[in-house]
């Protein structure tokens, strides 16, 4: 499962909400962490796996946040960076690519494929996905003035990306969902 699953879509059988304990006192389970949470499930184990499958995504998914910060505000890296922001900017967009491009490749709809086309596909959707986000990016930022605060700006960068990575990783869901057999295809035409 990866960092921008939900984790209702995690393939797993069981039907007990997460947090809810299966046992019959219907005590709320602590899931072993901090308020709660099963940290695990965030933070697995570190193999060569999981830093394919889970890591390098969420860096992706942070990469794409902050590319998309950066475009709302880009006095924020010339301010940190002041000789190389757009190497760091550039970086950041390969990083988004990369790690989308990862979270891509290892979906369960995409696993019957062969490697060769799962990366052409991995390449394919995470490069229309963030330069999509990039233009919606661009032509929403065109709508604030120009005295607009840079924090404002950042926050409205910040929400735009989560809400689009969301959108994204709902779709996903939604494709490996039909990809299991539990769900049609195509909807029923008539």
């Amino acid at each position: 499962m990866g960092i921008l699953d939900h984790p209702s879509s995690s393939g797993s059988t069981n039907s007990v909400p997460r947090g809810i304990s299966s046992t019959s006192s219907g005590a709320t389970s602590s899931g072993g962490g901090v308020f709660g949470i099963d940290w695990s499930k965030w933070f697995p184990p570190l193999t060569s796996r999981s830093l394919l499958s889970h890591y390098l995504p969420a860096s992706g998914a942070v990469s794409h946040t902050l590319y998309t910060v950066h475009l709302f505000s880009p006095n924020i890296i010339s301010s940190i960076f002041p000789t190389g922001d757009l190497a760091v900017s550039n970086t950041i967009l390969f990083n988004a690519n990369v790690g989308l491009g990862f979270y891509v490749y290892f979906r369960r709809h995409l696993h019957r494929v062969n490697p060769w086309e799962r990366v052409e596909f991995s390449v394919l959707s995470s490069t229309l996905f963030n330069f999509g986000s990039l233009l919606a990016a661009v032509l929403i930022k065109a709508l604030f003035p120009t005295k607009t605060p840079t924090w404002l700006k950042s926050l409205t960068a910040t929400v735009l990306s989560g809400y689009l990575l969301s959108r994204a990783a709902k779709y996903m869901g939604l494709l490996d969902h039909r990809a299991s057999g539990r769900g049609s295809v195509s909807p029923a035409r008539r």
